[in-house]
């Protein structure tokens, strides 16, 4: 790939690094970036992108990570106050009941959020992109975790 494309590539990964974490993310939000980064660099790749495809696709794929964020971080507040409200005695079981659906509704509407992004997505693909993009959606997290643990266990073995 070269030329506009690449150029193309290069901005979207450099901005993907640029990109801040906004308070939530793995323990090491450098790996955020460099994820997002892989992703986009493996939709452009994988799916022969065009740069109008690029530009459509790109805001989206900020917005998948900005929801899955907004989940993180929203979970965390509800899984917080769940646990509190165990432990109190006597347990108020109508202020838990209400947790647990406040809880359910937010993964329902998140749940919604992200069809509809991937909807977006998917009419900006032909029919063959759609089943490449299906494909690395599917395995792109567990191949990453993988490679990331190969890379960790290598850094390891070096320092010994």
């Amino acid at each position: 790939m070269s030329g506009p494309r690449a150029a193309v590539l290069v901005l979207a990964a450099l901005i993907a690094l640029a990109i801040p974490a906004a308070g939530y993310g793995p323990r090491d939000p450098r790996s955020e970036r460099i994820i997002e980064a892989l992703l986009i660099w493996r939709l452009v790749d994988e799916l022969n992108l065009s740069e109008q495809q690029i530009a459509r696709i790109f805001p989206r794929i900020r917005a998948l990570k900005e929801l899955r964020i907004e989940l993180g971080r929203r979970k965390v507040t509800l899984h917080r106050e769940l646990r509190e409200l165990i432990q109190q005695q006597p347990r108020n079981e109508e202020e838990i009941q209400a947790r647990i659906n406040e809880l359910e509704q937010l993964r329902a509407q998140i749940e919604r959020r992200r069809e509809r992004i991937l909807r977006e997505i998917s009419a900006v693909l032909t029919v063959e992109q759609r089943a490449q993009f299906a494909l690395i959606a599917e395995t792109f997290e567990a191949e990453t975790i993988r490679l990331l643990e190969e890379v960790r266990q290598l850094v390891e073995r070096r320092r010994q």
